[in-house]
């Protein structure tokens, strides 16, 4: 997330702070503190922040004057920053692209499972939970047995065992509904093909106006707009090498 010290220095420069007779900062454009994404027109952190692909805040420097600068010094689009900057473009965009087409598998792999039946990880937890049981109801009648003999400690060791395998029964059980009640969901389910989120199919149509204006989803609606215009207006030198 941007920080107020950050939006600060956009709209008033780094040295808003300097009496006018102070020494002004020298920084130049190519300092390495400098954010040079910025400099080629934004930056992606921006795009993204308080939603699930949030990139982090970016701790370089973002500033208008200097960005002017750099357009109007003889060393613009010379230095391979454009380059740079669409190939980090494009690698965003491929990480969506993988996490739409792994959206797509998860939905046909549980449409599948539940057409054929085959046994999925809830089926799985109905196993274990069963063997557990079984553990328990032998267990039980052990502890009956030793406490009809007298054998008050050794029932009250096989009793906290006891109480273990209740526990991790009922996390399976917790686990086994969590899993139904989400596979029941994803029969109605589809990938947005913008940003990779699930959404439901004929939801209220508040809720899919709510995503599509959502920063998540026009961070990436905006993303491949701003980099199909970066690669129309630059010469394809810059970036192609």
């Amino acid at each position: 997330m941007i920080s107020a010290a950050q939006l600060l220095d956009e709209l008033m420069g780094r040295d808003r702070n300097l009496a006018p007779d102070e020494k002004r900062s020298n920084v130049r454009w190519d300092h390495e503190s400098v954010c040079k994404y910025y400099l080629c027109g934004f930056c992606p952190a921006e795009l993204f922040t308080n939603t699930r692909s949030d990139l982090g805040p970016c701790e370089k420097i973002h500033d208008e004057n200097l960005r002017k600068q750099y357009e109007k010094s003889s060393r613009f689009m010379k230095v391979g920053y454009e380059r740079d900057f669409l190939r980090y473009l494009q690698s965003l965009l491929a990480e969506v692209e993988r996490r739409i087409r792994r959206g797509h598998a998860r939905l046909a792999l549980s449409q599948n499972q539940q057409s054929s039946g085959a046994a999925g990880p809830t089926g799985k937890n109905e196993e274990k939970i069963q063997v557990l049981t079984d553990k328990i109801d032998v267990l039980l009648q052990q502890i009956e047995e030793l406490g009809s003999e007298g054998k008050v400690e050794e029932a009250q060791g096989m009793m906290k065992l006891v109480e273990q395998l209740k526990e991790e029964r009922e996390l399976l059980r917790s686990t086994t509904s969590t899993i139904e009640s989400f596979a029941a969901q994803e029969k109605q389910m589809e990938v947005c093909e913008v940003c990779g989120a699930f959404l439901i199919v004929g939801d209220a149509q508040s809720r899919v106006d709510d995503h599509l204006m959502g920063k998540q989803h026009m961070g990436y609606q905006d993303l491949v707009l701003l980099t199909i215009e970066r690669k129309l207006s630059w010469p394809i030198k810059s970036y192609m090498e």
